[in-house]
């Protein structure tokens, strides 16, 4: 794919110049993944300091303050509990950006701890088979977040007695599947394809790789994403 631009000359005239631009939607998610990447940094940095800085003061004038007025003391305290509020919301969102599970652990055991809390929590049987596998960063996020959302739609709307996942390699491929025993539902007509289903297509499909969903009413679910393999595994 190439972008036009038009480039103003020296004699006044303009001629469109075409420039290659990295379209491709492997490439469009690796830069979102790396702007995640900064955001969370600067989230922890940047703000992190402030709101600590904030805390330390108040601590400093909190007694003094008391002292003098119990009144505006009370009030300072609150403070201090709204600054509570907001590191604990910073570090909600940083964890939104980054998942802890998947940078510390890798993919195959955030997975099986995302399975094995889940089936916990919900009382709902599971079976795990999980191998090693070689994707990029940017395809685990989205291989962790389709997982993430296909246990959300299972507690929510299922009714199942049971779930597996997989995740395999084979054939230069990555392939991940999530199925349940469940209540199923239209997946030919796509009118059940909410955002859930909609947002895990497209972060599927921004890595290069596919989503085929299988369901009818009274037989389960079955979600099977492939992606390509990378070279190296990143951790």
């Amino acid at each position: 794919m190439a972008t036009e631009i038009r480039m103003k000359l020296s004699d006044g005239s303009s001629d469109p110049v075409s420039f290659p631009l990295p379209a491709c939607g492997s490439c469009q998610e690796q830069v979102r993944v790396q702007e995640r990447e900064h955001l969370a940094r600067e989230l922890h940095d940047a703000l992190g300091s402030l709101l600590m800085r904030a805390k330390l003061d108040i601590a400093c004038v909190q007694p003094e303050l008391a002292r003098i007025s119990p009144a505006a003391s009370g009030h300072l305290h609150h403070l201090m509990d709204i600054l509570n509020q907001a590191m604990a919301l910073k570090r909600r969102i940083i964890d939104g950006l980054e998942p802890p599970l998947l940078l510390n652990q890798g993919l195959a055991k955030a997975v099986a701890k995302l399975a094995q809390d889940f089936s916990s929590a919900s009382g709902i049987g599971v079976t795990i088979s999980l191998g090693d596998v070689a994707l990029p960063a940017s395809a685990q996020l989205a291989v962790y977040r389709l997982v993430e959302e296909a246990l959300t739609n299972i507690g929510k709307y299922a009714g199942a007695s049971r779930f597996s996942i997989t995740l395999c390699e084979a054939d230069a491929c990555v392939q991940v599947e999530v199925e349940d025993d469940g209540v199923g539902f239209h997946a030919d007509t796509g009118e059940n394809f909410g955002h859930g289903l909609l947002g895990m297509r497209h972060r599927i499909e921004a890595c290069g790789g596919t989503l085929h969903v299988k369901s009818a009413p009274g037989c389960g679910t079955r979600l099977r994403a492939r992606l390509p393999a990378s070279s190296v595994a990143v951790h």
